[in-house]
């Protein structure tokens, strides 16, 4: 609902991919983080649970460079 009212917060969006993640909806989970990822190429978190997501579907070189690139922008969660 908060995409809907706000379709420009990267939190919204990034908390939809952690939503859709929880689901099981992995592929939906990833085009929302893109989406909070577009928005804010920075934020961190957003490019983290990308990462737990593509590690879910075994994408493991994908999601290390999400990883990798969440480390670079400070994310130490």
């Amino acid at each position: 609902m908060a995409v809907e009212q706000n379709p420009k917060d990267h939190y919204a969006w990034s908390d939809k991919g952690r939503a859709f993640g929880l689901l099981g909806a992995y592929n939906e989970s990833i085009s929302a983080f893109d989406e909070a990822i577009r928005l804010d190429p920075n934020y961190a978190e957003a490019w983290h649970f990308k990462g737990v997501t593509l590690k879910a579907l075994g994408r493991n070189e994908e999601a290390n460079a999400a990883f990798a690139k969440a480390k670079e922008l400070g994310y130490v969660g």
